[in-house]
């Protein structure tokens, strides 16, 4: 058994919803023991608010990725 979660649900990754460039969404949705995605690296918290988030808050957020560093 490894340490990722892979989500089971029918939902569609981001990347295919959301217009290019407006989610870090990779389409690898596969969480660490920290509820950190392996993919993209957003927390679980980040991913469910992303459609919420202002167009600032999701700049910010794609700029902490860049030098963001989760354990896999």
């Amino acid at each position: 058994m490894n340490d990722y979660q892979a989500i089971k649900s029918p939902c569609t990754p981001e990347h295919l919803l959301l217009p290019s460039g407006n989610s870090p969404c990779v389409g690898i949705c596969k969480y660490n023991k920290s509820n950190y995605c392996v993919g993209c690296k957003r927390h679980s918290s980040e991913i469910t608010g992303w459609i919420n988030y202002s167009t600032e808050v999701r700049k910010a957020i794609m700029q902490d990725l860049k030098d963001r560093k989760i354990d896999e």
